[in-house]
């Protein structure tokens, strides 16, 4: 049976590459990620299995690249609970806010 869990925020700060920390509930499958309005930039998430640890890249396989809005994919987070959401360029335009929603599939 599959599982989702509360919705979450990840926001990058104006001028930031990187968001705060996110902690999806549990140790999640996939990761929903809605993507706001953003300056031109590639969007990745790190992930870590301990709050507060050292993140990496999840990988290349799951970059994508958005600038319009209103924008959901998944990532497969393969397990882990917290991730954090990166993009390639600073985002001049102000803070961002993605939405992001872990599941056990």
């Amino acid at each position: 049976m599959s599982k989702y869990f509360e919705e979450q925020t990840a926001t990058i700060a104006a001028s930031g590459t990187t968001s705060d920390e996110v902690d999806l509930q549990e140790n999640c499958d996939y990761a929903r990620i809605i993507i706001p309005t953003i300056d031109s930039a590639t969007v990745k998430l790190t992930v870590c299995g301990t709050s507060g640890g050292t993140f990496v890249n999840l990988g290349n396989s799951v970059t994508t690249a958005t600038t319009t809005g209103n924008y959901a994919t998944m990532f497969k987070v393969g397990g882990y609970r917290y991730v954090k959401v990166v993009v390639s360029a600073a985002q001049t335009t102000g803070a961002v806010a993605f939405k992001l929603m872990g599941m056990k599939i």
